[in-house]
This record gives structure tokens, C-alpha cells and sequence, in this order.
């Protein structure tokens, strides 16, 4: 059998593949093969602060907050001797200029750091970059994503505040899990205590009743970036905000079930626990323009 001349004429060589480098404690390290000690408090205890950023057109969309809310988590877990927020801002912008040629053929990409309180009262901080999956994330503004509710529910807030951007994510784990068995692409909402739903994964929940956009109160949810963006929206095009608990009955008979988060900003759910599919609301398509206005 003849080879493959495209796999193996050297007069076609295949250019090399840009290695990712992410930074950890003060060294480069491929991002594909970056790892922890055994010993790290995040691999221990999952006590793990964390933050992701999208870019847009080559700037990180909201990175102010992102940085608040990385103080405000560092802070409460009481992780010690990182670098401060300018010096953080910097290296950051390190690591993106260090993967210029990688970022040749990732036009779309986030930027994901994290930090633990580290061995030996010396912190662990990564800082690496993520490419975004452009088709998905079309096909989820365009058609929507499945949701169904799930018996599982949120750890309560006396365990830890739920605006703490944190890795220790077993619950949204068995949450999509369970969801999967219904539909492969469903992500899975979480309950309350008293049955309310909170949020998925990967996405603030919110509900459009009677021309209103309808939030969980904040202190219910993680205050999600994009989440704080759309409300904005909302007062910028006159569309009310409204917070306040919502049941599972609310979200499956919902005008529309609107999602935010930082991979796709602002998109729609298609169905509730199997429920036929919809498609794109009005006051979706309305905060999605303002959305894509942003970011532009």
C-alpha cells in the first residue's frame, strides 16, 4: 500500500503546532501540561479562587469586575501573598503577549486564573489562556441551549457566600450529570432549600414574565458578570429588572428563559425538562442587539 504523500513527503512539512504557556508561581509551563502537588490546599480541600475572562475583539469584555470579584474571593479565603490587583492586570497581559503565535490561530479565547493559599504559606497562582468554542457558542445565541431542573441542590449560604467565584463545583457536577440523562446538552439548574431555583454551571438563569426580566435576588446566586451587564441593558432599553425567588412551575410556563455567562455573554433556553422548543424571544433578540453592540 502506497503512504500518504501529504503525512510524509518532507517536501510538505507541517508547520509546528504554538505550544500555549501559561504562568504558575513565576514560571512558564506548557498550559496543556500544567499540574498541582498533591499537597496544594486546591487539590486537598478544593479551596481554589478563580476567575474567567472572555475577549472580545482582543480586549478582555468587563475585567475591572472580573478583578473586583477576585478580590473580593481572595479576601474571604484568605489567600495571602498574591500579587496586587495592578501587578495581577500585568501579568496577565504577559501571559496574552507571550502567546502571540498561539493566539495566531485563536482568534476567539478567554483568559482563566486561579490561586489557592499554596504549600508552605506560599500561594499557588496559574494564570492560563482557554480558546473559545466559536460554533458552539453561535449555535447557543442563535438556537438556544436545553435546561432541566434537577434535584440538586445549591450549598447553602451559611456554608459559603454564593458571590465567591470559587472551584468547588461537585454540585454543578451532579447537576449536569443528572441533566444529561434527559438531553446531552442540557445544563442543569440548581434548587434551593425551599425548592426556588438558583443557577447552572455555566450560566445565570432569568425569566421574562409580562414584558419584566425576572432575576434570583443576589444574594441567592453568584452575581454573575454578564449577569450584571444585561441588567444594565435592561435600564438602558427600558426593559423593567425585577429580583425575586423563582419556582420551577415560573421558569417551565416563562415567556422566556434568558442565561448569562461568560462564554456566550447572553443567550436563550430552547426548552424546559423536555418541553417543546421555542425560539428566540423578543426581549431576548432586544438585549441581545444591545449585547452584541457592547462587545463590537
Amino acid at each position: 500500500m502506497e503512504s500518504d504523500p501529504s503525512a510524509s513527503d518532507p517536501d510538505h512539512p507541517q508547520p509546528p503546532r504554538a505550544v500555549r504557556l501559561a504562568y504558575h508561581n513565576g514560571q512558564w509551563v506548557s498550559g496543556d501540561e500544567a499540574c498541582l502537588s498533591i499537597r496544594d490546599p486546591a487539590i486537598t480541600q478544593a479551596v481554589t479562587a478563580v476567575e474567567r475572562v472572555r475577549a472580545y475583539n482582543g480586549r478582555l469584555f468587563q475585567f475591572d469586575r472580573h478583578l473586583d470579584r477576585w478580590q473580593h474571593t481572595t479576601a474571604a479565603l484568605a489567600i495571602t501573598g498574591l500579587p496586587a490587583r495592578q501587578a495581577l492586570a500585568e501579568q496577565i497581559d504577559a501571559v496574552i503577549r507571550r502567546n502571540d503565535a498561539w493566539l495566531q490561530t485563536h482568534n476567539e479565547f478567554g483568559v482563566v486564573w486561579f490561586a489557592s493559599p499554596g504549600i508552605a504559606g506560599s500561594p499557588t497562582l496559574v494564570i492560563d489562556l482557554y480558546p473559545i468554542d466559536s460554533a458552539l457558542m453561535k449555535r447557543r445565541i442563535r438556537s438556544g441551549s436545553p435546561l432541566v431542573v434537577t434535584s440538586v441542590q445549591q450549598p447553602a449560604a451559611e456554608c459559603w457566600s454564593r458571590n465567591l467565584k470559587v472551584r468547588c463545583r461537585l454540585h454543578y457536577y451532579l447537576a449536569d450529570r443528572e441533566a444529561a440523562r434527559q438531553h446531552p446538552d442540557a445544563l442543569g439548574v440548581l434548587l434551593d432549600s425551599d425548592g426556588s431555583i438558583t443557577e447552572t454551571s455555566i450560566a445565570n438563569v432569568l425569566i421574562v414574565h409580562a414584558g419584566q426580566v425576572v432575576s434570583p435576588p443576589d444574594d441567592q446566586v453568584l452575581q454573575g458578570i454578564s449577569r450584571q451587564v444585561v441588567r444594565e441593558l435592561c435600564d438602558a432599553s427600558g426593559v423593567p429588572w425585577r429580583e425575586r425567588r423563582i419556582y420551577p412551575d415560573e421558569l417551565r410556563t416563562a415567556d422566556e428563559v434568558l442565561l448569562t455567562g461568560t462564554s456566550c455573554g447572553l443567550w436563550f433556553a430552547h426548552s424546559i425538562d423536555g418541553s417543546p422548543l421555542r425560539s428566540a424571544g423578543p426581549v431576548y433578540q432586544r438585549l441581545r442587539a444591545g449585547f452584541d453592540a457592547l462587545v463590537a
